[in-house]
């Protein structure tokens, strides 16, 4: 199997670690039939793209194969902010090789340097992603990778952009909504949740991102709101409240873009 190198990771506080920690242990408790996860944003820069990457970072180290399937094919940022590169300096396929005919789908599965972290990357973008996302190659992709790994989580381009997450909520088991606090509007929000509800695509959770809490607007903070499947999540800090009290957990962060 080919090889990716993954040079930026940043070191998180542990505050932060503890809230995405919280969040990939919500979603064990969706049951073991949600393997394939997308996540989305309704609008650019809210951070989905990160929180994608340090939730299937997470999920590898603790020891389950978990693959990234960036979808962002109109204009993913992945492999430039976090220095991806093929050890071997090969020449790169992705999913839209796959998709398109032009690739197995073993070929664009790439190991990494994560343990047990799998990817397959974007290698360029795609100006109308539609065609090849309604291709019947989309679906047995992402059967074939739901049979070998333990979770696949799907990078998507944002909601309210473009039709292409709409388009990938049938092949998966659920959705994360990542939220920017302070910047998308409640509407905008709502408007989001209602076209999941529309594709029939379970809302696993909402991660609301660069919350400023109690007035400390340095570092920004992350929070954690789980409602899936009648769970809500819990505290990072060993606490529960009632279930009519219950609120999302929150974690220190740095400055986040998508």
């Amino acid at each position: 199997m080919k090889e990716l190198e993954i040079k930026k990771l940043p070191q998180l506080p542990f505050d932060m670690t503890e809230a995405l920690n919280q969040l990939r242990i919500n979603l064990g408790f969706c049951g073991d039939q949600i393997k394939t996860i997308m996540v989305t944003s309704s609008v650019p820069n809210e951070g989905k793209s990160f929180i994608t990457m340090q939730l299937w970072k997470m999920m590898a180290r603790v020891g389950a194969r978990a693959l990234l399937l960036d979808c962002d094919f109109r204009n993913s940022e992945m492999r430039r902010k976090y220095g991806i590169s093929s050890v071997n300096n090969e020449k790169l396929v992705g999913a839209a090789h796959c998709l398109a005919g032009l690739a197995n789908i073993e070929d664009v599965i790439y190991k990494t340097n994560i343990p047990n972290g799998y990817m397959i990357p974007v290698t360029g973008s795609v100006a109308n992603p539609n065609i090849l996302l309604e291709n019947p190659n989309f679906s047995r992709m992402l059967e074939y990778c739901k049979k070998q790994f333990d979770y696949v989580l799907v990078d998507t381009p944002p909601l309210g952009s473009v039709a292409d997450a709409l388009n990938m909520t049938h092949h998966c088991d659920g959705s994360i909504l990542v939220v920017r606090s302070g910047k998308t509007r409640r509407k905008v929000v709502e408007h989001s949740v209602q076209m999941l509800n529309r594709a029939e695509s379970p809302l696993l959770g909402v991660v609301l991102n660069r919350a400023d809490i109690k007035g400390r607007s340095n570092p920004y903070y992350h929070r954690y709101y789980h409602s899936g499947y009648g769970y809500k999540s819990g505290y990072p800090y060993g606490y529960r409240r009632s279930r009519e009290n219950d609120g999302p957990s929150h974690s220190r962060d740095k400055k986040n873009d998508e």
